[in-house]
């Protein structure tokens, strides 16, 4: 459980406008609607991966078993934990690029990892057979924008739902990779990491450091 209400802030979507107006067509309809769905699938791939990373707690229901996960990542203070169903992981060490290996690890078949969802989305974007429909929502209490793509016949993944928070946090992703189907959706959410969380469950699960 997280052990925090969530923070309220009042965020400011910044490609809403542009997200309304793709998500009125198809892609492939014409230059305008087709350039306006690749710079809004542009924007939500650049949200993962660009800019200053939160520190960020959420936990997310997998919905075809039900496991909780919970994801807790402070990339200045090099720590972060994973806890599936009652099983913590921790990471404690320096290298930011550590932890994102390590994060793909521990979640992996639950969660994919920020920089693959930002994959799917730039291949998407290049792939005029791909069918993209926009809309936002509220998971969580976090506002994301949320796109669904179907037919991309060009990208790894041809068809599949994600949603990415204002911070860049991904809210929901329903995608089947392979033998994998991510089936994960944001079911609670703060900024930042409770250190006193974090020594509690320390001597819970074993600790990685790079």
């Amino acid at each position: 459980m997280i052990l925090q209400n969530p923070l309220r802030r009042c965020a400011v979507l910044g490609a809403a406008a542009l997200l309304a107006l793709a998500g009125c067509s198809d892609g492939g309809e014409g230059g305008e609607s087709a350039s306006e769905e690749q710079a809004a699938l542009t924007e939500l791939s650049g949200r993962l991966v660009e800019g200053d990373r939160p520190a960020y707690t959420a936990e997310y229901l997998i919905e075809d078993s039900e496991e909780s996960v919970l994801v807790a990542v402070d990339p200045e203070a090099g720590t972060a934990a994973v806890v599936v169903g009652d099983r913590p992981s921790l990471w404690a060490g320096e290298d930011a690029a550590g932890i994102d290996l390590w994060l793909s690890q521990e979640l992996e078949g639950f969660l994919p990892p920020d920089e693959t969802v930002a994959a799917w989305l730039s291949e998407t974007s290049a792939d005029p057979s791909a069918s993209t429909v926009f809309s936002n929502t509220t998971l969580a209490g976090e506002l994301a924008d949320c796109v669904e793509v179907q037919g991309a016949e060009d990208a790894t993944v041809g068809a599949y739902e994600v949603c990415v928070t204002t911070v860049g946090v991904i809210a929901s992703v329903s995608a089947k990779v392979g033998d994998t189907a991510y089936t994960a959706k944001l079911v609670n959410y703060h900024d930042g990491v409770d250190a006193a969380w974090i020594d509690e469950i320390t001597g819970q699960g074993g600790t990685a450091n790079q």
